[in-house]
């Protein structure tokens, strides 16, 4: 896959250590990978190009979109990831122009204005990188729930271990051992410049009556004139080891192992746990104080205080914060399980699988339809059965005409594995696809469904039961009737015909023993495999029924698409594992088939069940 990033950095950023890793990630797994931005400080594993994106007067902002339209086009970029809202500006409307599925990632709060409210530009996929930024985004940018999903920074902790050196305080900055080092990281404008300025102006000399200290501070590679006249001033009263400035270091992992405490938020913070270090997250919009196992979970939904609601902490807290920590730092067992959870939570090949799956839906969203119907069937038969009491049938002749009236209105069948085809080529469906499932098994699924959908050229997914005892068995309110046999199955699978799992014996996979249901989902599975010749990827629910527990086994013995009843998602690319559909029945007429093959349907059919239950509960 050609994968873009965009980004608008003038100076390093949080945002471009994660594209950088990200990318890093992607190149590895076989992608072609390319980077947009109007500067870059970190190395990238890609094709580089420099735009201004960051410019954000209305002539720049056009000619940007049609600079990354003929970019895309020129590249054949396969998806879109913007970083920053200058760059999901440009990407919204230039993926727009080109079709192009597109991605966006939150790093921090948005300014809240008009426009933002009315009119968003993250697109349908949406990425936050903690719980604050959704609430943030769903709260004050009114995006829909289903638009955002909460993915954390990514982090090689490998290539962290690879450049540990153990160096001291006093080998790096010439300080004595016995003097404590605090270290703050981050760039110095904006609020992590404000932050900066309240430690060096107002907390160290506060600090430094109490405990013997040395500031060190690692910004970005800006740093204004206000800034640089604060630390000059308290360095002439303090003396030059007494606080530091180093500007920007890419290779931060030396000055962590050296320092008694960090002082950071986001990926700072991240990378000093991980390293069992002391840490004190104080971000752009909140104030958390220590990190320790109790606030973690606080502290990972503002992304170290990135992203919270707007704090203004207190001088004493802070002083009293650092001096306690300074004075009694964590056991190393704390500091050795905070750092277990930090890496198990910011992994990075963790972390881009997840990234990977955002894309995925942003992919299938060009290539498929918001709503594809699904349709259930059961039996086909000639003359209606007189003891069926649970309407598992319609007529051969009803069945035609469902069939010719699919044809009339161009509807395309597509099974399970032309999906999976279409799905990881990138092609685009036919234009009205539609899917006709049968659930069981029924010989009349072969001897008389199947000649009509040769008849008209149509496929189907028949779900089927590998027990011994080919009649239904499971259901004695229904009359006796065979199921289709290996060779028949067989048959239909070469004729086009996709087979599915329904289960050994009917099996209810919500109410039955977890071990039992792995057993009959694997070894339905295998059998059928052994049967057919071909690996099955589609499973249908016997009775319909879901629930989060069975939808993870089913995804555990390597099904790939499930089938549920009147239960999941309403866009059929929202929930593999639990695909809603539309049963058929005896006594739906030409215009209830109707109804339920357009787009509309289960709109219509939840709307329904809303007037029945307000009739039913009004007094």
């Amino acid at each position: 896959m050609n994968i873009l990033h965009i980004l608008s950095q003038v100076e390093v950023t949080g945002a471009e250590a994660y594209a950088a890793d990200l990318s890093r990630q992607q190149a590895a797994a076989g992608h072609t990978v390319f980077v947009v931005s109007d500067t870059l400080t970190l190395p990238f594993t890609a094709t580089t190009f420099f735009q201004p994106i960051s410019k954000r007067s209305y002539p720049q902002r056009w000619n940007n979109i049609l600079w990354l339209r003929r970019c895309i086009l020129e590249h054949r970029i396969d998806l879109v990831h913007a970083h920053s809202r200058a760059a999901s500006w440009v990407c919204f409307f230039a993926t727009r122009l080109t079709r192009t599925p597109y991605v966006s990632t939150v790093h921090g709060r948005q300014h809240l204005h008009t426009s933002s409210k009315s009119f968003s530009v993250y697109g349908r996929h949406v990425i936050a990188v903690c719980e604050s930024i959704r609430d943030h985004l769903l709260n004050d940018l009114r995006l829909s729930p289903s638009h955002v999903t909460v993915i954390p920074n990514g982090i090689d902790f490998g290539l962290l271990e690879e450049e540990r050196r153990h160096i001291t305080k006093k080998d790096l900055f010439n300080i004595p051992p016995e003097r404590k080092v605090i270290l703050f990281v981050g760039r110095f404008t904006g609020p992590k410049g404000d932050v900066a300025r309240l430690l060096v102006e107002t907390i160290y000399p506060l600090l430094a009556e109490k405990i013997p200290c040395s500031l060190v501070l690692i910004g970005g590679t800006i740093v204004p004139e206000p800034i640089r006249d604060v630390i000059e001033r308290a360095q002439n009263r303090f003396g030059p080891t007494a606080i530091m400035t180093l500007g920007f270091q890419r290779k931060l992992l030396p000055y962590f192992e050296a320092a008694d405490l960090v002082i950071g938020s986001g990926r700072i913070a991240m990378e000093a746990l991980a390293l069992e270090q002391p840490v004190i997250a104080f971000g752009e919009s909140t104030y958390h104080g220590p990190v320790t196992r109790q606030n973690l979970h606080v502290v990972l939904a503002t992304n170290f205080g990135d992203a919270g609601s707007p704090t203004t902490p207190s001088e004493e807290q802070i002083i009293a914060d650092i001096h306690s920590n300074l004075q009694n730092s964590p056991s190393q067992q704390e500091r050795h399980e905070l750092a277990q959870r930090v890496r198990a939570t910011f992994d990075l090949a963790r972390v881009t699988r997840q990234v990977e799956n955002v894309y995925e839906r942003a992919r299938l969203e060009k290539i498929c339809p918001r709503v594809l119907p699904v349709l259930l069937y059961h039996r086909l038969v000639r003359t209606p059965p007189r003891s069926s009491c649970h309407g598992l049938w319609v007529t051969t002749e009803q069945f035609e005409s469902q069939l010719r009236s699919l044809q009339r209105r161009g509807f395309q069948t597509i099974t399970f594995r032309q999906f999976e085809e279409h799905r990881r080529s990138g092609r685009r469906l036919p234009r009205k696809p539609i899917i006709i499932t049968f659930d069981d098994g029924y010989e009349d699924n072969y001897t008389e469904a199947f000649p009509l959908l040769k008849k008209y050229g149509l496929s189907a997914v028949i779900c089927v039961m590998t027990d011994p005892r080919r009649i239904n068995f499971w259901d004695c309110n229904e009359p006796s009737v065979s199921l289709m046999t290996n060779d028949q199955l067989r048959e239909l699978s070469s004729a086009g015909i996709e087979i599915g799992s329904h289960t050994v014996t009917h099996l209810n996979v919500a109410e039955a023993d977890c071990r039992r249901v792995e057993e009959e989902l694997r070894s339905s599975k295998q059998s059928l495999e052994e049967v057919l010749g071909q690996e099955v990827i589609s499973f249908a629910y016997p009775y319909g029924v879901v629930t989060p527990q069975a939808k993870e086994l089913v995804r555990q013995a390597g099904y790939r698409y499930a089938l549920a009843g009147n239960c999941g998602p309403e866009q059929f690319c929202d929930d593999f594992f639990e695909i809603r559909r539309i049963q058929v029945f005896p006594w739906t007429n030409r215009f209830g088939f109707w109804k339920k093959t357009q787009p509309w349907y289960h709109r219509y059919k939840a709307w329904k069940l809303l007037g029945k239950s307000i009739s039913t509960n009004s007094p």
